[in-house]
């Protein structure tokens, strides 16, 4: 090491950047005869340094020491070995891309590796960076290396170099190597278009249809095949089109998404057709009979499909035989494009809830339309948005989104109740102890609930309930498991659950949707059985109003398929208050909804259509069309401004304030009228993100339910749901700005069944994977990218 520094010579014009706090540790392969893990020192910095050989740099690793501990040492050494000196105390390692640097987030703090090229095979360097500094500086630390090891390999600066060419120099070795890993996830990029792209794809199209029309009369092929034209991914399969008969026909110019370059490439020009095939089924129908080019696709919620009116275009996915393609059709006018939106949308709409498009007016119509369209920009609500609620500057916010930084990350399994500590290479409690904890699982994490007064939160699986507390650090700790629920005698396994009565009760439902029970949460035990009524299943059931549960307030409300009610468990008999029982005729099909502070009450159904009311036992004030897909679940804001649902493929946020209304009205206290339906914006994961995230699971989109961070002082500003091992949160200013992806992603190595956010913050998620559970800072989520969408951790957290 000594050799090596004097051979490139000292850092003349000092430290390039530096991480001033960590712990050095010696990591041995497998099969040494020594100890698995050597900690050589306790406190150290890392740094990065020039060296007097242009384009060669030190990473140097150099010990700490406590207030007068150098000067013992030098009390107790004699001083004349300088190099063995200076071995123990300084670690240097010439900066190369051989060494494979990389970082990885091992229980909540950031780990730098890098190959120990003088030691045994196996052998690595480990860094672990304390707490105490930010990801950013971890960040920075690592883009520089890195344009350390471009400098080396090419010998030329790293002046102007982009991240897409350092990315060479990335080593991860947890990545598991996918079969379509490198032509999948390689520069995935957010398919909304942005400002530039949609002042650019229009003449990008016209020179290459001008380039092509050059070729053309030179006698060359009109079109490139995808492979020339750099179009990589493209998996169009000809078939046969099915019998039909054409809602719409349009011509139309066909783009294919590259995600090598992060654009639509110029494909053909085709003839898009709707057609009816009977039976609720539709197709899009795409041909170019001069190149023999047919194919199309069933819609369906799988296409992801958006509009972007302002390029005039419609974006999709198209699958065939477990492969996806972007696609992109761009039309001549805004006549053209409107003839084809009305045909989609009534094929659309007719599909998923089969009834026909026609039976809305014109209102009804332009409303479900317009939640096709990616959102633009609201500066009135965004104005009303800075001034009320917890604003952050943009700079801020980038900051955020740039980096990950899992510092409050806790890991707990709800099986044995164990935290894994820091880079503890075993579970510090012995055998004995740790069998004497530990039962088998019987099924898997099913329920989440978090509590509004005692920061705890509640996981079922099976009949047994995990209970966990949040600290003031931010972490999330295991408490205890409360085991063998029965009724009777015979094992209870909830398929719902409610905090109730000041969270010192769970209220629950099993098997029989006619009964509900309860558990006290002191006595560990199901205390009581409440039968509703005989002939009225509980679909749903929640508080009378948002923040009910942190009082000793004993009614509560649930929903039928057909009805609203409220719940007294004091009555004798059945537990119905009757003079507050709404009941429809007809089967509604509701499915859930949400109440706000002072007690509205939105109600969704299968059919997709929203109901707004200020009160329990009286008729609808509103009622809000279907877009086309049932609502799974329902949330509101406690102000009643904001109503959130979530459908199987995406979110619908709605802002419910009345239009022209001076009183600032909500669709709650006063009817919204036909031509005054409220502002929906659909949230979306993009065409291309869905692809590949649907890729890499082989499995559809299928939301959890969605939540907003909820708390006494704080106002709505983040969304968090998930979808298989993806858990993804929204940023209400961001969708307000208009950006073009207001989501972050974070992947596990399992499917999440559940995640709300911490009682009273949007800084923190609670995460319930099948067999897992734990809390992560919401900084951990990051930008739809390929290491977000296809990183997949060997462990939960």
């Amino acid at each position: 090491m000594n050799f090596l520094k004097k051979f490139l010579g000292s850092s003349p014009k000092g430290e390039l950047v530096t991480i001033p706090s960590g712990q050095l540790f010696l990591k041995r392969a497998p099969g040494s005869p020594k100890s698995a893990s050597e900690c050589l020192y306790t406190d150290s910095a890392a740094s990065i340094r020039e060296t007097s050989a242009p384009h060669n740099f030190l990473l140097v690793i150099q010990r700490v020491f406590a207030e007068g501990e150098d000067q013992l040492r030098e009390d107790d050494e004699d001083g004349d070995d300088e190099d063995f000196e200076e071995s123990k105390d300084e670690r240097v390692f010439l900066i190369d891309a051989e060494l494979k640097v990389y970082r990885i987030n091992r229980s909540g703090s950031w780990v730098v590796s890098w190959n120990n090229l003088d030691g045994d095979e196996g052998e690595h360097f480990e860094f672990v960076v304390d707490d105490s500094v930010s990801g950013s500086d971890v960040d920075h630390f690592m883009n520089t290396l890195y344009a350390c090891c471009f400098e080396r390999k090419y010998q030329r600066s790293s002046a102007g170099v982009t991240a897409a060419q350092l990315q060479e120099f990335e080593y991860d070795p947890e990545v598991e190597p996918y079969d379509e890993a490198d032509a999948l996830i390689h520069g995935v990029n957010s398919l909304a278009l942005s400002s530039n792209d949609k002042n650019t794809l229009i003449s990008q199209e016209q020179q290459q249809l001008e380039e092509k029309d050059e070729e053309n009369e030179e006698g060359d092929s009109v079109y490139e095949d995808a492979e020339e034209s750099g179009v990589d991914e493209v998996h169009l399969k000809n078939c046969p089109t099915p019998e039909g008969s054409p809602i719409s026909s349009t011509s139309a110019h066909l783009h294919v998404y590259n995600p090598e370059e992060g654009s639509f490439k110029l494909y053909k020009t085709v003839q898009a057709t709707i057609l009816d095939l009977g039976e609720w089924e539709y197709y899009l129908s795409i041909k170019n009979e001069e190149e023999q080019l047919e194919f199309g696709s069933i819609i369906s919620d799988e296409m992801s499909a958006r509009f972007e009116s302002s390029v005039i275009s419609f974006i999709f996915n198209y699958w065939a035989d477990g492969d996806g393609s972007t696609l992109l059709l761009r039309f001549d006018n805004e006549d053209e494009l409107n003839d084809f939106k009305q045909g989609f949308m009534k094929a659309y709409h007719e599909h998923n809830n089969q009834s026909r498009w026609e039976k809305q007016d014109n209102e009804e119509q332009n409303y479900v339309m317009s939640a096709f369209e990616v959102p633009e920009r609201d500066d009135q609500l965004l104005e009303a948005f800075d001034g009320e609620y917890d604003e952050k500057s943009d700079e801020e916010e980038e900051e955020e989104d740039d980096y990950e930084d899992n510092k409050h990350l806790t890991h707990v399994n709800l099986s044995t109740g164990l935290r894994k500590e820091t880079f503890s290479d075993s579970e510090d409690e012995d055998a004995a102890e740790a069998s004497a904890r530990k039962s088998a699982l019987r099924g898997e994490n099913k329920n989440l609930t978090v509590a509004f007064k005692n920061d705890r939160s509640y996981v079922t699986n099976g009949n047994r309930v995990g209970v966990f507390s949040t600290t003031d650090d931010d972490e999330l700790k295991y408490a205890t498991t409360i085991e063998n629920l029965n009724v009777g005698g015979k094992s209870f396994n909830p398929s719902k659950m409610m905090l109730h009565t000041e969270d010192r009760s769970l209220v629950m439902q099993g098997d029989k949707k006619d009964t509900l029970y309860r558990m006290d949460l002191e006595k560990g035990k199901i205390v009581d059985e409440w039968r509703i009524r005989e002939d009225l299943p509980v679909v749903e059931f929640g508080p009378n109003a948002k923040f009910n549960q942190m009082t000793s307030e004993q009614t509560f409300m649930g929903i039928s398929d057909k009805g609203l009610f409220k719940i007294d468990p004091r009555l004798s008999g059945d537990k119905i208050v009757e003079d507050q029982y709404k009941s429809y005729s007809t089967k509604n099909g509701f499915t859930s909804f949400g109440t706000t502070e002072s007690g509205y009450i939105a109600v969704g159904s299968s059919k997709g259509d929203i109901r707004l009311y200020d009160r329990l036992g009286i008729r609808a004030k509103s009622l809000i069309p279907a877009i086309g897909d049932d609502i799974k679940y329902l949330e509101v804001s406690a102000d009643g401004r904001w109503l959130l649902a979530t459908c199987e493929t995406y979110l619908l946020l709605i802002d419910l304030t009345i239009k022209d209304d001076q009183l600032g009205k909500l669709g709650f206290q006063k009817s919204f009228g036909k031509d005054k339906l409220p502002k929906t914006r659909m949230l979306r994961i993009s065409a291309e993100n869905a692809k590949y995230m649907q890729i890499m699971t082989k499995k559809p989109l299928k939301f959890t339910k969605a939540h907003f961070n909820v708390g006494l002082d704080s106002k709505e500003q983040t969304i968090v749901t998930s979808t298989g091992p993806y858990a993804i949160t929204w940023s209400l200013k961001k969708i307000l700005r208009g950006d073009a992806d207001p989501y972050l992603i974070k992947m596990y190595s399992n499917d999440v069944v559940a995640d709300n956010f911490k009682f009273g913050s949007d800084k923190n998620v609670i995460i319930a994977l099948k067999d897992d559970v734990g809390m992560v800072s919401k900084k951990a989520f990051r930008k739809a990218d390929r290491k977000s969408l296809a990183f997949k951790p060997k462990g939960g957290f």
